[in-house]
Parts: structure tokens; sequence; C-alpha cells
């Protein structure tokens, strides 16, 4: 039985504290009035039991600390002159006394109105977050429930606040469950919420809740933390949920045209090849049939714009699936060995110096890797030794991918990351492409006859050290 959880209650009711408050203040003097009635000089008797019913109601009601401080204080010192035995320097021992009271619920009453002031300040910020935000005690009990919520909820603070055995949990499920706070607080293993996360000393989880938006559900992402006392110890939690149904319909919704896409230019792509199929065809059979050189030459153009064509068709064929998946936190030394598996090296040797390096990046991050090595493996290059590592920079991570062959001509450096038709390929244009959906930068700046040196540069909240 919680005693001592029903004791606190007792003592939020206005009513219940002035009653407290008058009988301790009643009991104090009337002990003290009976005592000098008996005969006991005002002097013997002790005055810290007045002191209870001062600080009790200097604290509850602090703006009329000092006066009822006072009133008391008077009142003991109106008894010893009227009642008390007659003793020498009466005044020497009762108006100190009274003066040590007035002191003591003008201190209590100070001390109360900064911390009132102090937690107003806290639930006013609570109150206008723009997250709709609850606290709850170590019992389970609400103790904030601000704007935001009640107008997500419709349900009002005062009707929540003061409510225990999980009622904050209605408004969403219908039910009384266990939710992120409780888990913070008593790491309760009930709560029904999926694919809980921890995120420094934040919980997180997503669920849908079937109450909010007039019946109609809601996809909503919840958050709670410890509410800590001045010792370090939890005091209770506070959760913050939102709304986020309008992202998770747009990115429903960017996946399925992302789809879509995909599928219609899968079915342009075949009618394309098909058609170009039937061209090479009348183009072979051309070559063959005729012998003018007026009509080869034409043919030749037609058969260089159809070679463009299928380049075209052959580059939207390796962007069909970029982008379709979020970026997310990737090894680096993992996705480096994958890309390395797929090709054949030789003699080439590959060694990669990036442990514990992560970056945030498309989920192609491993074809970036797979284009740059087969540029260093290109017979023409004649490398026999590929180095990839990492150097920490003020403007970012620098992941840097050189090998020891005869490197790049200066003047071929500028158009090396974009579209064109042969050269270096249109591999590092899609590599440039993957790299760019997140802000990742690549340059090369190796020196020709030395070798290639191409550096992809993560900007600084891109990459972390695992």
């Amino acid at each position: 039985m919680n005693t001592g959880g029903h004791f606190i209650t007792f003592f939020t009711y206005r009513r219940n504290r002035i009653a407290a408050v008058a009988g301790l203040t009643a009991l104090t003097l009337g002990g003290s009035l009976a005592g000098m009635l008996f005969g006991i000089p005002a002097s013997l008797l002790p005055a810290l039991p007045l002191s209870i019913p001062i600080i009790l109601a200097s604290y509850w009601y602090p703006r009329r600390g000092i006066l009822f401080s006072t009133g008391t204080a008077a009142a003991y010192v109106a008894m010893a002159y009227i009642f008390s035995p007659p003793v020498a320097q009466l005044a020497l021992s009762v108006l100190p006394r009274a003066a040590i009271l007035i002191l003591v619920g003008g201190v209590v009453a100070f001390l109360s109105m900064r911390l009132r002031e102090s937690e107003q300040q806290m639930n006013q910020i609570i109150e206008f977050l723009p997250d709709a935000t609850f606290a709850i005690d170590l019992e389970g009990r609400v103790i904030a429930w601000n704007r935001a919520i009640e107008e997500m909820t419709g349900v009002k603070k005062d009707v929540m606040l003061g409510r225990a055995d999980r009622e904050y949990a209605l408004p969403f499920f219908g039910e009384r469950r266990a939710l992120l706070a409780d888990l913070v607080i008593r790491g309760d293993t009930g709560t029904e919420l999926p694919s809980i996360r921890r995120v420094g000393g934040v919980l997180i989880s997503e669920a849908r809740t079937p109450r909010l938006r007039d019946g109609r559900g809601a996809h909503i992402r919840f958050a709670a933390t410890a509410l800590l006392d001045y010792k370090g110890r939890v005091a209770g939690a506070i959760e913050s949920i939102r709304d986020i149904t309008d992202e998770v319909m747009m990115e429903g919704a960017l996946q399925n045209t992302g789809r879509q896409l995909n599928t219609l230019s899968g079915i342009l792509r075949t009618d394309l090849s098909n058609k170009l199929a039937v061209l090479y065809g009348h183009l072979s059979v051309g070559a063959m049939k005729f012998d003018d050189p007026a009509i080869l030459s034409f043919i030749g153009d037609l058969e260089d714009a159809a070679n463009g064509i299928r380049r075209q068709v052959e580059i939207s064929r390796d962007f069909r699936d970029i982008g379709t998946s979020p970026p997310a936190w990737i090894p680096v030394q993992a996705t480096v060995m994958n890309a390395a598996s797929t090709l054949s090296f030789g003699d080439v040797s590959l060694e990669a110096w990036t442990e514990r390096l992560e970056v945030f990046a498309d989920p192609h991050l491993g074809t970036v890797f797979t284009h740059l090595f087969e540029n260093s493996l290109a017979p023409a290059t004649g490398a026999t030794r590929i180095v990839v590592t990492y150097h920490l920079r003020p403007e970012g991570c620098a992941i840097i991918v050189e090998d020891d062959g005869t490197g790049i001509p200066d003047e071929m450096k500028g158009d090396l990351f974009i579209q064109k038709a042969d050269g270096y390929g249109r591999g590092l244009f899609l590599a440039h492409e993957i790299l760019a959906i997140t802000s990742i930068t690549i340059h090369e700046t190796g020196r020709f006859g030395t070798g290639a040196r191409f550096e992809l540069l993560v900007p600084p909240e891109g990459y972390r050290i695992a």
C-alpha cells in the first residue's frame, strides 16, 4: 500500500492544506497557552513547535508567509504578556523568539517563491514546446500535459494532471498500456511499441495510433527521456509525441513514384533496345549491299548515332536503382572489400585502411569503389598497387583511393565526372552522381606519371568513427 503517495495527494488540495495549517497553529498555540496557564513561564516553553505551521503556511502560500508568521508571532507575544507567570526580563526571552518565527516565515516564503518561479518557467517551457509533450513522476502520475498534446488528443490539462494507471495512453491507443516513459522509469518490458531504439539518453519508437485525426489514425513518433533530480537520480520521465503521418505518406508516395518510373523506364529501355537491334540489322545489310563511299559514310554516321542511343540506354539502366533506398550509415572497409570481390585484380595488390570508418551515403556506395577500381585496373594504367585510406580534415573526412599507375593527364581531369561517350566512360560520372546524393564530392588530385588519386570528401556531419 502506497501510504506516502496518498499522503502527498491529500495535501495537494487547498482545503486540506488550510485545515492542516489551522489545526497545527491551534495545537501549538493552544499547547503554549496551556503551559502558561499551568504556571510555566513563556521563557521555558519550547518555541520550535510554533515554527511548524509557519513553515508549512509559508511554503504553501508564500505571498502570505510573512503576514502569517507575523500574526502567529504576535499571538505568541500577546499570550506571553497576558498569561505567562511574571518573570524577570520576560521581553528579552519572548521578543527574540517572535523575531525568529517571523524570520523563519520570511526565509521559507522567499525560497518558496523562487522555487515556484523556477517551476513556472519550466512549466512554460514544456507548455509552449511545439511537440505534444507530457511528463510523469515515479508513481506514473501525469505532472505535465502541454498545449500541443491538448490539441492533438482533445484531452485538456485539467482532466489529465494527477491521473495515473497509464491513463495517458488512452487518447492514443484506447487502452491503458506502457509507453516509452514507463520504459525509462521502470524498464517496463510490457510496452508494445515496435522497434525501440536508443539515441544517447533518448528512447525513440514509431507506431500507428488508431485514435487520432478524428478516429482515422495517425503515424506517431514517440521520444522519451528521464527527468533527473539534483542528485542525478531518475525522478520521472518526459515524453514527446510527433505526428509524422504526412511524412510517412510522402515517403510512401515517393517510393511508389520511384517504382513506377523504374517500371516505365524499363519498358522504354526494352523497346529502344528492340528498335536498336532492328536498326543495327538494317545498317549491317546496308553496309554489305552498297559500296558507294558516300553511302557508306552516311551509314557510318547512322551507326554512330545508334551507338550513342545505346550508351544512353545503358546509362539509364545503371541509374535505375539510385535513390530508391534511403541513405544509411555504411561501413567503408566492408564496402571496399565487397566491391573488390567482384573484380579480378590479377597481380595488382589492394590495401584498405578504413577500419571503423562509417559514412552516411547512398546504399550504392559500393558501385563507386567498383568504378574507381576498374579505372585503376585498366591495362593501360600499368598499376601494381591500389591503396584506400582516409584523412580527417577541418572540412570533413577525405577517403583516398590511389594507385601507382600512369595517372590521368591534366587536360582530361576537368571532364572526368561529366557524361560523355568515351574517355574514362560513364563509370566515374555514375560514381559522382551516387556520391552527390549525400553531398559527398569527388576530385582527382594525382600527378600524371605517378598514379591516379581520387579524393572523396565527406562533410563533417556525414562520417563517424565507430
